[in-house]
């Protein structure tokens, strides 16, 4: 059984992308997707909900945390959102948008994927309907973070590379 996955190079290499957080809700990532986690990502995510709640002091209560999971089909939750559709993960830092669950990553120096939901890694990359192919997501342009080259390029941008070495390991790309 081969279990490859193809790297849609040419159509990956015509954006650059780097997120830095989003400047409206308009245009981040963290509002204009519905969110599933897996129960593993949810079982992940629960244990930091004190670091996370330092950035999202809304997800305290009184009892504890706020329950913002609903199941969505067997294994899978799909994380709240807010009024705004913004994820309850996002904050503002600095006047921009930025993923809370991003950030407890990095404080508490975990390795990526250690709290952040592997779809929320993966964009504005996607795998192909059948699985096999790593490629840009439709929408891959619709956020702050990404823009198209202004000329041609053979090189992955270092946030691209990075991601598709996460999902394919070191010798991938």
């Amino acid at each position: 059984m081969n279990n490859s996955v193809g790297v849609d190079l040419k159509a990956i290499c015509t954006i650059d992308h780097e997120c830095v957080g989003c400047s409206t809700v308009a245009k981040s990532c963290c509002a204009k997707y519905d969110v599933c986690v897996t129960d593993a990502e949810l079982n992940r995510i629960i244990p930091v909900l004190p670091e996370i709640s330092k950035l999202c002091p809304h997800l305290k209560t009184d009892e504890g945390y706020a329950n913002v999971f609903e199941e969505a089909e067997k294994g899978f939750h799909s994380i709240d959102t807010h009024d705004n559709d913004l994820c309850v993960f996002a904050y503002m830092d600095k006047g921009l948008i930025r993923c809370s669950l991003h950030s407890v990553e990095k404080n508490l120096g975990l390795p990526l994927g250690t709290v952040k939901p592997s779809v929320c890694i993966l964009f504005p990359l996607t795998f192909s309907e059948a699985g096999d192919v790593l490629t840009l997501h439709d929408d891959a342009l619709g956020c702050d973070c990404s823009s198209l080259r202004k000329k041609p390029s053979i090189l992955i941008s270092p946030d691209l590379l990075a991601t598709i070495r996460h999902f394919g390991g070191e010798n991938s790309a």
